[in-house]
């Protein structure tokens, strides 16, 4: 596609994602009469919130440096963008004029080649205007071409921009066709069972979604060639997905519902657990997830045929370390949860903690290791019974390649493999928990409030740990670190909804 196209569809979307922010709740929009059924990507946005979603959205945006609400700043940056680029075009001259309130895009199909056809759909209210900017974007650059006696623009490296139907559509030449053929008569995206029932489960609040027809999608790769190394994997994609886009004071949120094929193989997108809470309050790093046990037997059974079948790993594992696959190491594991902190490389501290139901085979596990570790230590290594106040079952290693001390214990219902004397501690039962913290607050906030945290990471310590290496006087960083300091946290939760559970991921904003 050439350079030209490719800058004036970069510009367009850059309008959808950063403007692209309401919803009615509706199943669809005028940009899913132009998709064609059965497309292996599908998304909308909408171009004119609601005074609510307005509310938020300038609440978030004013907490980042610059003036005006988001629309005065989304403006001023595509009409700098629009000037600074090769298509010749004013944004408040040749794009603003015609601009409609919805924009969308779809992928129809890849080749084995690697290409496909797909395009990014904009709303024109002025379908004149709307050519009239084209013309200008493609004078010099594009030949005149027409499909269906529908005109466009063909660029070379297979490009091609149009009006159609009341939309600009810019893409490859497969995706222009394919908007056209669905405008004359071919069946939309819109009147696809499967996708109209996959949307179902999206919630009605939304600033816009994205529909992923994975079945269709690994159908296609394997028949390119590529997805045949996918295997049994396949399976894993047998339902299609679709994530929605919302935001609210605290941060903005991308939720979906996932299939049972995908939470059996992704576990920390689909339960979350109040563990997380109760991790150091200064944790900038905190994961917990139910049934450790449960989510490694269903990995066992996943790659068990690659590597022989679940048989040969549980003798392989028996004769590495005498320990049974089920007895000594699946059947015991329960909750789970790890943390990291510290600001600077000589403060980093972390711990994996494993509620254990069964402490005589947790035990006999941790011997094991503690086996393999004897016989794998170097010269400057050692591993000694445990060092810890409180005392526990378990060992301690110290190596010269690290200042603090490596402990492997079982204490109170509980094994804890931890990297220094206060990560140990602290995993068994901290002073302050991370549930109390206002950052941990304002992410379940973000994410909704009814959300059980799977994992959350805290950007603010992890710029302080950036700065402590060195950097901080570099001009690259100072100047990113405006627009990075307004930054929360990224989360992850999941919550039961009915039948079904749905799950999250979140930014949240100071």
């Amino acid at each position: 596609m050439s350079r030209i196209l490719l800058a004036l569809t970069g510009l367009l979307t850059t309008i959808a994602l950063a403007a692209g922010c309401g919803s009615d709740g509706s199943s669809s929009s005028g940009a899913a009469s132009l998709a064609p059924a059965g497309s292996l990507v599908y998304g909308e946005a909408t171009l004119n919130p609601d005074d609510d979603q307005k509310a938020s959205i300038d609440a978030l945006i004013e907490k980042f440096p610059g003036e005006g609400s988001a629309g005065d700043r989304i403006r001023g940056l595509l009409e700098e963008a629009f000037s600074g680029s090769e298509t010749g075009l004013s944004f408040a001259e040749d794009i603003e004029p015609w601009l409609g309130d919805e924009a969308g895009f779809f992928v129809s199909r890849i080749t084995p080649a690697g290409s496909g056809s797909a395009v990014l759909l904009v709303a024109a209210e002025d379908e004149g205007k709307a050519q009239d900017a084209l013309e200008k974007a493609a004078k010099g650059k594009g030949k005149v071409a027409s499909y269906k006696d529908h005109g466009y623009y063909a660029f070379t490296g297979d490009g091609a921009a149009g009006v159609v139907d009341g939309w600009v559509v810019l893409g490859n030449t497969g995706g222009f066709k394919a908007a056209v053929d669905t405008a004359e008569g071919g069946k939309p995206i819109e009147d696809d069972e499967r996708y109209t029932k996959t949307l179902e489960d999206a919630p009605e609040e939304r600033l816009g979604f994205v529909y992923f027809n994975t079945p269709a999608f690994v159908d296609q790769l394997q028949k390119a060639g590529p997805g045949a190394a996918l295997g049994p994997f396949g399976d894993l994609f047998k339902d299609p997905v679709v994530a929605t886009l919302n935001a609210n004071e605290h941060g903005v949120r991308l939720e979906a519902t996932l299939p049972e094929s995908l939470r059996s193989a992704f576990p920390i997108l689909s339960e979350g657990s109040d563990l997380a809470g109760e991790l150091p309050a200064d944790s900038w790093i905190a994961l917990a997830q139910p049934d450790l046990g449960k989510s490694i037997d269903q990995f066992v059974g996943m790659f068990a045929d690659a590597a022989g079948g679940r048989g040969v790993l549980a003798q392989q594992l028996k004769a590495a370390t005498g320990l049974d696959l089920d007895r000594d190491v699946i059947a015991w594991m329960g909750d789970w949860s790890l943390f990291v902190r510290g600001t600077s490389i000589a403060e980093l501290n972390g711990a994996l903690i494993i509620e254990t139901s069964d402490e005589a085979a947790s035990g006999r596990f941790i011997d094991a290791i503690a086996g393999l570790a004897r016989k794998t230590v170097g010269p400057d290594e050692n591993v000694r019974p445990l060092e810890l106040d409180g005392g526990g079952e378990g060992v301690t290693l110290h190596t010269a390649q690290v200042p603090e001390p490596i402990h492997l214990l079982q204490r109170d219902g509980k094994v804890v493999l931890a990297y220094g004397d206060a990560a140990a501690e602290d995993a068994l039962g901290p002073a302050e928990k991370l549930a109390d913290s206002a950052g941990y607050k304002d992410a379940q906030e973000a994410l909704g409030g009814d959300y059980d945290l799977s994992f959350y990471l805290a950007f603010q310590p992890i710029f302080s740990l950036v700065e402590s290496l060195g950097v901080g006087d570099d001009e690259g960083w100072q100047k990113a670190k405006p627009y990075l300091e307004p930054l929360g946290a990224l989360v992850a939760g999941a919550r039961k909804d009915g039948d079904k559970l749905r799950s999250a991921f979140g930014i949240t904003v100071k």
